[in-house]
């Protein structure tokens, strides 16, 4: 089955600074996509390093805010966690990728644009949902 590709605005949070962030992520992993769609192990593997690169700095401004807001800790503890276990994915999937050991890059693209979904349908709701309530 076909992935869905580009921006669905049933995934905005409400937050335009993490929306416009949630919007550049996926569009990276979409060009994760094409790569994939094209067999093209080679313009994959920078892709995906941009992928990871920009997570780390999106996943590192949520937790800055959830920090400087006083976000409930057992909320943040979580949020944290799943940032840890993608990012511990991210970077193994792209060092198999550099060598040469992931044929299957379009199964690739298809998690990574699933879990940053889910992310950003669960955690990040929540947060932006708490922030508003506040």
């Amino acid at each position: 089955r076909p992935i869905m590709r580009g921006w669905d605005e049933s995934m905005d949070t409400g937050d335009p600074d993490i929306d416009r962030q949630h919007r550049e992520v996926i569009a990276l992993v979409d060009e994760l996509g094409i790569a994939a769609d094209k067999a093209d192990h080679e313009s994959a593997y920078p892709v995906l390093v941009q992928v990871i690169d920009f997570t780390i700095t999106h996943f590192g401004h949520e937790e800055s805010m959830m920090e400087r807001l006083a976000y409930d800790p057992a909320a943040m503890r979580e949020m944290i966690d799943q940032h840890d276990e993608f990012k511990a994915y991210a970077r193994l999937r792209a060092l198999e990728l550099r060598d040469g050991r992931i044929e299957d890059v379009p199964s690739l693209h298809s998690f990574l644009r699933s879990w940053l979904i889910e992310h950003e349908f669960g955690l990040d709701r929540k947060l932006v949902d708490w922030i508003r309530a506040g």
